[in-house]
C-alpha cells in the first residue's frame, strides 16, 4: 500500500516485519511471540483459512506505546491483546513486543515509532497526566488491588504520569477536586464507585473557577463500586465492570460532554450526575443498606419487597416537560445514536467561566404556570441522566449524556401488584417503557415535595445516596462536565 510504513526487525535472530497502514499494525513473521500468545491465552488474529499463523494484526485503539531504545538498539511495542478478537467484549491483556533493529535502520526505527504514536493518538492526548483517587473502603473494598494489579500496569505501559492518592474519609475526594491545580492534570481518575465521582464533581463546582475546572480536567472512571452506573452506561454491563477496558478508555478516550444537574434544598445546593428518586426505587437504594453484601442484587430485592406489598408514596411535584410522547422520545433517541456526533466542549467563551447559576425560580417562589403539576400517590418517581442504574436495570433507555434533559420515569399508585411486576420483569430490556402504566418524560427541571405519612419511613435518593425527604428542585445544566470516553454517547439500548 502506498501509505504503509514498513520496518524490518529481528526476534531471536529471526526476521520480523512491522507493517503499519495508518489503521492497524501487522506484525509478520514473529512465530515465537505468536506461539506464546496463542498458548497462554488464545489466538489474537482471526481464525480464517488465509490467516498466517505468524501474523499478528493490532488496531490503533489497542496500541499503547511505541519507542526505540538507542542503548539496547531495540524497539518496544506495548499493546493490549484481545483473547477473542472477533468478540468486542473479549478480555484484554498487556503484551510487550521487543525487537532488535538492524544497524542500518536505526533512524527508520525512530521515524516508525514517531509515525505510529502520532497516528494512534491522533486528536488525543498521549502520556496523560492523571490524578488518581482510590477509595479503599467503597464497594467490595477491592479498589487498591484492582488498581495495583490490573490498572496501574496498563497506564504505565501507555507512559501516563500518575499522581496517586487514597481517599481517607467521606468528603476527601471533594476536597481534592476543590483544591486541585487544574493546570497540572489532563484528567482526574476515580477508582471507586459512583460516590467518589459525585464528590469530585461537587468539589470542582465549589471552586471560584467551577465551569473552567470541570471542563478542563476530564473525569476518568475505573469501576470499583457496587453499581458503577455511569461506567456501565458508557461501556455496557460487562465491560463497564472491566478494569482493563476502562483503563483503555482513559488512555484512548476523548472528552465526552456531560450534563450535570443542580439540586437545591432550602438550606443547601449541590450537584448530581446520576439520578433523583422518590418512592419504591429510593427504598431499593436506601432501605437495603443492610444487604450491601449482596452487591447490586440488593436493589432487585428491595424493588420486589416494595412492589409485593403494594407500597405507594404521596408527593406534590411540578415538572418542566420538554417531551411527553414516548414514541417521539424513542425516535429521537434512535436518531441520536445513529448520528453519533461528538459534542464539542469549549473553554473560550465568557459563559464558561465562574460559578454555575440556576435559571429556574428559587425554591421559595412559585413555578410558572407552564410547568405540569403532579399531586398524587405514586409508586415510582425516578429521574436519571444515565440509562443503566444497575446491571439488569435499564430504567431510562433513552437517557443521553448531553441532551440537556433529564429522563423521568413515573408510575402512579393504584395500578395493582401484577402491573407493577410487569415493570419489574421488563426493566432489564427497557421494554417497561412501552407499558401503559409507565409515564416517561424528557424534562428540563422539576420541583418535588415528598409528603411523609405518619409512622412511615420516607426516602429520597440523590445519586443513590440519602437525601433529606424535604422539598427540593432539580435543573439540568447542559454539557457542563467532560468524561473520557471511547464513544460519542451512551450504549445502544435498542429502544
Amino acid at each position: 500500500m502506498s501509505n504503509s510504513h514498513v520496518l524490518n526487525v529481528e526476534n531471536l535472530g529471526k526476521a520480523v516485519t512491522l507493517n503499519y497502514n495508518g489503521k492497524r499494525l501487522c506484525i509478520e513473521g514473529d512465530l515465537s511471540s505468536s506461539k506464546k500468545v496463542r498458548s497462554s491465552r488464545s489466538c489474537i488474529c482471526l481464525p480464517t483459512a488465509n490467516t498466517n499463523p505468524a501474523s499478528i494484526p493490532v488496531n490503533n485503539k489497542r496500541i499503547l506505546y511505541a519507542t526505540y531504545n538507542t542503548r539496547t538498539n531495540m524497539i518496544q511495542l506495548n499493546i493490549l491483546v484481545s483473547e477473542q478478537p472477533n468478540d468486542p467484549e473479549s478480555s484484554l491483556y498487556l503484551h510487550k513486543f521487543m525487537y532488535t533493529v538492524k544497524d542500518n535502520e536505526k533512524e527508520k526505527a525512530i521515524q516508525f515509532c514517531r509515525i505510529l504514536m502520532t497516528s494512534v493518538y491522533q486528536d488525543l492526548i498521549a502520556e496523560k497526566r492523571l490524578k488518581i483517587l482510590i477509595n479503599p473502603f467503597g464497594g467490595q473494598s477491592k479498589a487498591k488491588d484492582i488498581f495495583d494489579l490490573q490498572v496501574k500496569p496498563i497506564l504505565e505501559a501507555a507512559k501516563c504520569k500518575l499522581d496517586i492518592q487514597f481517599t481517607e474519609h467521606q468528603g476527601h475526594a471533594l476536597q481534592v477536586a476543590r483544591d486541585l491545580d487544574i493546570n497540572d492534570y489532563d484528567a482526574i481518575v476515580t477508582v471507586s464507585g459512583d460516590g467518589v465521582i459525585h464528590e469530585v464533581i461537587n468539589g470542582f463546582l465549589q471552586r471560584p473557577d467551577a465551569k473552567e475546572a470541570i471542563r478542563k480536567v476530564s473525569l476518568g472512571i475505573i469501576p470499583a463500586g457496587t453499581s458503577n452506573s455511569l461506567s456501565i452506561s458508557m461501556l455496557g454491563e460487562k465491560l463497564g465492570f472491566d478494569p482493563i477496558h476502562t483503563s483503555l478508555q482513559i488512555i484512548k478516550g476523548r472528552p465526552l460532554a456531560m450534563d450535570i444537574c443542580s439540586v437545591t434544598y432550602e438550606d443547601r445546593r449541590y450537584f448530581s450526575f446520576l439520578s433523583h428518586s422518590f418512592g419504591i426505587a429510593a427504598y431499593a437504594d436506601l432501605g437495603t443498606e443492610h444487604m450491601r453484601w449482596m452487591g447490586d442484587t440488593r436493589t432487585v430485592v428491595g424493588l420486589l419487597q416494595e412492589i409485593l406489598t403494594n407500597k405507594t408514596y404521596r408527593l406534590e411535584a411540578h415538572v418542566l416537560i420538554a417531551e411527553s410522547d414516548k414514541q417521539v422520545i424513542k425516535e429521537t433517541c434512535r436518531a441520536s445514536l445513529k448520528a453519533s456526533v461528538w459534542k464539542q466542549i469549549s473553554n473560550s467563551t465568557s459563559s464558561h467561566q465562574g460559578a454555575v447559576v440556576d435559571t429556574i425560580p428559587p425554591l421559595s417562589e412559585p413555578v410558572p404556570e407552564t410547568w405540569t403539576k403532579i399531586d398524587d400517590d405514586i409508586s415510582f418517581f425516578l429521574s436519571s441522566k444515565v440509562p443503566l442504574l444497575n446491571r439488569g436495570m435499564l430504567s431510562h433507555p433513552c437517557a443521553s449524556p448531553n441532551d440537556g434533559l433529564i429522563d423521568l420515569l413515573l408510575v402512579r399508585g393504584g395500578k395493582g401488584i401484577t402491573k407493577q411486576l410487569g415493570v419489574f420483569t421488563n426493566v432489564d430490556t427497557g421494554k417497561h417503557m412501552d407499558l401503559s402504566i409507565v409515564e416517561y418524560y424528557k424534562v428540563k427541571a422539576f420541583r418535588l415535595n415528598p409528603i411523609a405519612r405518619p409512622g412511615k419511613n420516607t426516602y429520597v435518593a440523590i445519586d443513590g445516596e440519602h437525601a433529606p425527604a424535604k422539598p427540593f428542585q432539580v435543573e439540568v445544566h447542559p454539557c457542563l462536565a467532560s468524561i473520557l470516553s471511547l464513544n460519542p454517547t451512551f450504549i445502544d439500548t435498542h429502544v
